[in-house]
Formats: structure tokens, sequence, C-alpha cells
């Protein structure tokens, strides 16, 4: 007979392989790097709950002695659409002692509400669980408040003052989340009314209200910059960037070399920091489903640029962003693109288009028209696709380099392909 423990571990291995084939990667034992590193990504984006590679890999290896915390189970589940960890364990289950012993159980995802024969320890104790569940009556939330309001009008770090109450409400627990990264989660009181939380990026976040690890409440954090942000993503810490105040704009190009990284104490020789640049306000005022970006980048090695001269493109929305990566051509297979709700992966799809020579200039043109995404480099049009859900209005733009890298220009046009936000960085 499996015990509890036993059961749990089956289940976790069950579910990390239909993730693996929702994504269309290999088997989980034998991702790489970046296959960890885009499914951590599309968790964070679907279920707001971020879960590390180094936690991916546990699971993926069964390494761990307690079962995981509810929260990585939660959203393991929700990524494949059900309600959370419990919802999952009573539509699957595993078929006797042996199944723990094979590396990956497969299941068709279209029977997901079909029962498996279990062991009569733990068909009790789900039986028990299903029947406390369904007794228990909804709990419901329409009086719950969430507010916030900033302490600076623009700019970070910002901290953000956040007005709840939830006094009404019977629950184990109740979290303010700041966006989708559970790591920036505080819990909070019953009858306590204020929550403060810093913002160190710039964006438009969507503050979350989870009580009973269920998404009670959103409200958008719009944190503005003036002008351009420039900034480095901290090796030893991603949560907190180092900003930079000295100028990098200069011979019509914006440009972070590596003397100004190794000055705010960046050890160059780690090869793991980027350089990085936001510019987020109310002067993109312009559909995200349509629209046209022009912009020209080079990440050269001489100045500066990382194994892969990997540039990242993102634009900003009330929704989520939409995101394109050029680099290196011999490094394609770590690209990941993502345009409304539709993510695609250099692990699974032939993105050698996106690779070119990132030593030189290079023009790239995204142009959505309707949800229908076309993307040229250097004059040539080197992907097509669509997507479904709508990411609002654009709220900004920025550009992430692998080491140093350069912008010569960017222009936004929006629907009427009038010019609505431009900048050549001559007069600087």
């Amino acid at each position: 007979m499996q015990n509890e423990t036993d059961f749990e571990r089956v289940l976790i291995k069950n579910i990390i392989f239909q993730i693996s084939e929702v994504l269309q990667l290999n088997t989980p034992d034998q991702w790489q790097q970046r296959d960890f590193e885009n499914v951590s990504i599309q968790l964070e984006e679907k279920t707001g709950i971020n879960l590390s590679v180094s936690t991916l890999k546990r699971l993926c290896k069964n390494q761990f002695q307690n079962i995981p915390q509810k929260n990585t189970l939660n959203a393991l589940a929700q990524f494949l659409g059900y309600k959370d960890w419990y919802d999952y364990k009573v539509s699957n289950t595993a078929n006797d002692e042996k199944t723990t012993e094979k590396p990956f159980v497969k299941r068709n995802l279209k029977l997901n509400k079909k029962l498996i024969y279990i062991p009569i320890s733990a068909l009790a104790v789900l039986a028990v669980l299903l029947l406390i569940k369904i007794t228990k009556p909804a709990q419901s939330y329409t009086e719950v408040k969430f507010s916030s309001r900033k302490n600076v009008s623009t700019g970070v770090p910002n901290t953000v003052i956040f007005n709840y109450d939830i006094s009404m409400c019977d629950f184990d627990s109740a979290f303010i989340q700041q966006s989708w990264d559970i790591r920036r989660r505080a819990k909070i009181a019953k009858n306590e009314m204020h929550s403060t939380s810093i913002y160190y990026y710039p964006g438009y976040h969507r503050a979350k209200l989870l009580i009973n690890d269920h998404l009670v409440k959103e409200i958008p954090v719009y944190i503005t910059t003036d002008g351009w942000l420039k900034l480095i993503q901290n090796p030893d810490n991603d949560l907190i960037p180092v900003y930079v105040n000295e100028n990098c704009e200069s011979n019509g190009e914006m440009y972070m070399p590596p003397e100004i990284v190794a000055s705010h104490n960046i050890d160059l020789s780690e090869h793991n920091y980027s350089t990085c640049f936001y510019y987020v306000n109310e002067d993109f005022s312009s559909d995200s489903d349509n629209f046209r970006l022009k912009t020209r980048i080079k990440n050269n090695i001489d100045d500066g640029a990382l194994v892969c001269q990997v540039c990242e493109i993102s634009v900003f929305c009330e929704n989520a962003r939409h995101f394109i990566q050029v680099c290196d051509p011999g490094c394609i297979a770590s690209l990941l693109l993502k345009f409304g709700d539709r993510y695609i992966s250099g692990s699974n799809n032939d993105l050698s288009a996106f690779g070119c020579d990132m030593n030189l200039w290079n023009d790239v043109e995204l142009k959505i028209e309707n949800k229908l995404v076309t993307v040229l480099l250097n004059g040539n049009e080197v992907y097509k696709t669509s997507y479904e859900n709508s990411n609002g209005a654009i709220k900004g733009i920025s550009y992430s380099f692998a080491g140093s890298g350069a912008i010569d220009y960017v222009q936004l046009f929006n629907k009427e392909e009038q010019l609505v936000y431009a900048d050549d960085f001559e007069n600087q």
C-alpha cells in the first residue's frame, strides 16, 4: 500500500509530465536549463505564483523530503486549468504501488475528470476531504475592499500603501502580492487595514489580494519613470536592481559601458549581469493590439556584450506584456517570445530567423494589427503569428541586454500610423 506521501509524489510526477506535454517539451528528465526557465516564466504569468528553477528541478527529480508547500502545488494544478491542488488530486490518481517506480506517468489531458483506481487508504482520505469541501458553504468576498496609493508620484523605489478591509471574512491566511511574483507577497491580518510594499521596478503591475490562496481582488499599480530609467539587474539579488545615474546617452545612442557597470561593484568576470533601460509613463497612449514599434539595437562583444548577446525588447501593457528576443545565431535555442497570451520558445520552435550579427546595428520592427503579429529584422519579415486575449493599452517599453548593449533610436506608431513617441538620443 502507498502512504499519503508516496501518493503525493506520484501525482507530482504526473503533473510535471503533463505540463511538459502541454508545452511540447521533452520529457522532464531531459529538460535543459532553458526549459526550466521557460516553465518558470509561464507558470508565473499564468498563475501569479513564482516557482524558481531550483524548485522545478527538485520537483522533476522528486528530490524533496517533505511534500512541497501548498502554493507550489496549487501553481502546478492551476497551470493545467484546475482550481487548486486538491481539485487535481480528486481528478487524478495513481494506479498502485508500482506506479512510484515509473519515471513519469502519462495521462490523456482530455480525460482530466476520470478517476483511476487508487489504494483504499488514499481514497478514504480524499472522500473525507471532498465531503468537507462539499458541505462547507462557499464564502462570498463581495464586501472585501482593496485599494492603493503611491507614496511618490513617479520613480523607483516607490512605496505603495495598500488599504484593505477583510474583517468580514473567515480564513486561515491572507496576503497582498505586488504582481505575478510570489516573492513579493506579504501576509496581512484580519483586523488591520494597511500594508505597505516597495516597488523596485517600474511597470504596470497588477497587485493581488489573496484569501486562502484564492485571488479575491486585483488592482493596477502604475509605477512610472521620469524619462529613461537605467539600471543593472543585480546578479546577487534580482529583486532589487542597481540604479544608474550616470549619463548613458551620447553620440546618438543610449549605451551603458562596462566601466559604469564595474563602478557599481558588479564583478564583470562573473558574466551574469544585464543592463536595462525603462521608459514607462503616459506617453504611450496606444492600443497594444494595434501598433508598430521600430528600433535599432546592437550588443557588441567588443563593447561589453556577454555570450549569446541576447537583447529583449518589451512592450508593457495593462494586462501583460509583449516581448521579443534576438541574439547571436548560435544561441537561438535559448530565445523566448511572447505576444498577448502566447509564448514561443526556441527550445521547441525554429527561431533561427531571430539570430543575427549582434556586433552590428540591427533594425527590429514589431507590428501588431488586430492581434496579428508581424516581426521584421533588418527589413525582412521573420515571423508571423496571432494571439487571442487583449493586453489592453500600452504603458511603457524596456530593453534588456546580456552585458552592455546599445539603442540607436526608438519609434512608436499608433493604429492610425501616427508617431506617438520617438527618441534618437541626439540631444541628451
